[in-house]
C-alpha cells in the first residue's frame, strides 16, 4: 500500500514543473528503472519459464503489455506535446 503512494509521488515529482531539473531527472530514472524491471520480469515469465499453462502465459503477457503502454504514456507526458521539453 505505501509503495503505491511512494511510486505515485515520485511520478508526480517527475512531472512537476516546480522542482529542479536534477530532481526531475533522478525521479524519471528511478521510475524508468522500476518500470523496466517489471516489464522484463513479466516478459521473462512469459517466454523463458517452462511448464506454465497457456492461460497463465497469456495473463502475464497482457500484464507486461499494459505496463509497457503505461510506461510509454508516462514518457510522452514528460516529453510534452509537440516534442517540447517540460
Amino acid at each position: 500500500m505505501w509503495m503505491d503512494v511512494l511510486f505515485q509521488g515520485i511520478i508526480d515529482l517527475a512531472q512537476s514543473k516546480r522542482v529542479s531539473m536534477p530532481v526531475r531527472i533522478l525521479c524519471t530514472c528511478l521510475i524508468s528503472l522500476v518500470f523496466l524491471i517489471g516489464i522484463t520480469g513479466l516478459f521473462l515469465l512469459v517466454f523463458i519459464i517452462e511448464g506454465q499453462s497457456l492461460l497463465r502465459r497469456g495473463i502475464f503477457l497482457l500484464m507486461g503489455l499494459a505496463i509497457l503502454a503505461y510506461y510509454l504514456y508516462f514518457l510522452s507526458i514528460l516529453v510534452g506535446k509537440d516534442g517540447k521539453k517540460p
